[in-house]
């Protein structure tokens, strides 16, 4: 008789787990496993938006503040088409990337020359991978729009191109 009250008791401790592993799985998914797998494409989109300005920079450095400025030219036009055709795919980008650009003087050498500095600053608007409905809270990345607004600096190649 103690032999079967025995098994009883084994039988009814793992029948219990069986009957929570559901709702613990489904807690798990929801609160943990999506928010994380949003946050991830949070982070690969922000570097891909930096290879973006990275390219837009260097271009920029190597162009006259004519051609920079353009809206039809490279940096604006043709470096953001080609990222959009190509590693921007990758990104929900809600709209087109918008380019800044702005020159400032650098140090001034022996020979009294002034170096230029381009920076651009590209601005990226981007929707969530999954949309996580969350009530009454907005927050971007999970159920709402995340804007990128990335700087980056460079030296001019010829100061001459730079006002």
């Amino acid at each position: 008789m103690d032999k079967f009250r025995h098994k009883r008791q084994i039988r009814r401790a793992c029948g219990n787990s069986i009957v929570e592993f559901a709702p613990a799985l489904t807690i798990l998914l929801i609160f943990f496993f999506f928010p994380l797998l949003d946050m991830l494409t949070v982070l690969v989109s922000y570097g891909l938006c930096m290879v973006l300005n990275y390219n837009q920079v260097h271009e920029a450095s190597l162009l006259q503040r004519a051609d920079t400025e353009n809206v039809a030219g490279a940096v604006r036009k043709g470096i953001p088409d080609q990222w959009l055709n190509g590693m921007g795919h990758l990104v929900k980008v809600q709209g087109y990337p918008q380019t800044e650009i702005f020159y400032r003087d650098g140090q001034t050498g022996p020979d009294k020359v002034t170096d230029r500095i381009v920076m651009v600053r590209t601005t990226v608007v981007g929707s969530p991978f999954l949309t996580i409905p969350v009530p009454a809270i907005n927050v971007p990345g999970l159920n709402g729009p995340m804007t990128f607004q990335i700087s980056a600096e460079r030296q001019m190649e010829n100061p001459d191109y730079a006002p």
